[in-house]
């Protein structure tokens, strides 16, 4: 094709020459010719219906409506990209009927457009939202720095990140292929439903971890549970499955027992503001072994806190 262009150009062959020379088709090198060629990205052989710089604009207001928790569905692109051209007076081929514009001009704007992408969101809700904002997340940094300072040997492999999460013992299948027409498809579990484990993990700004504590739904314990488990894992047991106060003293005596804190030798601990973590116990263990606990706002762990990011991670590959 670059070779047929370029001959047509300097005028070495002419068009039907080309054509048959190359074995490239009369219109395509026509197109080449009168500088007709498809945008990159462009289905068909149109090019596209908005400007270069209205497809950016529509890109950067994407952008700004996903980090203010407010994006766009595929459906709303389309219909503001038939709002667009109405208003600029641009000649399009979208739906007027439905008022927007089609699925191929949406194909062709993502690609051309490559830091969109279709993603899952994760709920986000109001209260979150209205909590996390630059006020909150500044007066945080602000007691972190003092904290800092005051403990002047501070290293990173000193601060800590504690959280919880929540493990379901039976996997989710994944698609298969299956007979068309068949209501009900299904594929072997160990049961359909699993019971709920809850997993409490720490790791230091140094990467490392601390071997986790799992909480399992039972009255009594049994070693086989730990089964598989990384090395030196503590389990206990819960009615619920959840942590409550009495267990998150034990982790913290787990951990302890595994970083060896002290007053000359302090660390930090930073958690969230469960009602677990809160408990005279254990900012007695705190005080005795020079831990300090600095609990993020709420409403922002979402964003604040390192785990939630790695935890959430883990549950996907789970």
């Amino acid at each position: 094709m670059s070779m047929a262009a370029t001959a047509i150009r300097s005028g070495e062959l002419s068009v039907r020459e080309a054509s048959s020379c190359y074995g490239i088709p009369k219109s395509t090198l026509e197109r080449h010719k009168n500088k007709k060629v498809q945008v990159p990205g462009c289905l068909g052989r149109f090019r596209p219906t908005l400007e270069k710089d209205m497809e950016k604009d529509l890109a950067s207001y994407c952008t700004n409506m996903q980090q203010r928790l407010f994006g766009l569905t595929l459906t709303d692109m389309r219909r503001m990209a038939f709002q667009v051209a109405e208003r600029n007076g641009i000649s399009h081929r979208f739906d007027k009927k439905k008022e927007m514009a089609g699925k191929d001009w949406l194909h062709g704007f993502l690609r051309r457009n490559s830091e969109l992408s279709l993603r899952t969101p994760e709920p986000t809700s109001i209260a979150r939202a209205a909590g996390c904002n630059s006020v909150q997340v500044n007066r945080f940094y602000d007691i972190l720095e003092d904290t800092y300072k005051s403990l002047k040997s501070l290293e990173p492999s000193h601060v800590w990140n504690v959280d919880e999460t929540g493990l379901v013992t039976v996997h989710r299948p994944s698609k298969i292929l299956a007979s068309k027409g068949q209501k009900q498809v299904g594929k072997i579990t160990s049961a359909e439903r699993g019971k709920l484990i809850t997993a409490v993990c720490a790791f230091n700004a140094a990467g490392t971890y601390v071997a986790p504590m799992l909480i399992f739904p039972r009255v009594y314990f049994n070693d086989r549970l730990l089964h598989g488990a990384p090395p030196q894992t503590v389990g206990v047991t819960s009615k619920s499955g959840w942590i409550d106060q009495g267990l998150f003293a034990k982790w913290l005596e787990h951990f302890i027992h595994m970083v060896k804190p002290s007053v000359e030798d302090p660390h930090v601990l930073l958690l969230d503001g469960h009602v677990s973590h809160k408990s005279l116990e254990v900012v007695d263990l705190c005080r005795q072994n020079g831990i300090t606990l600095l609990c993020f706002p709420p409403h922002t762990t979402h964003v604040l806190q390192p785990l939630d990011s790695v935890l959430r991670a883990t549950q996907d590959i789970l």
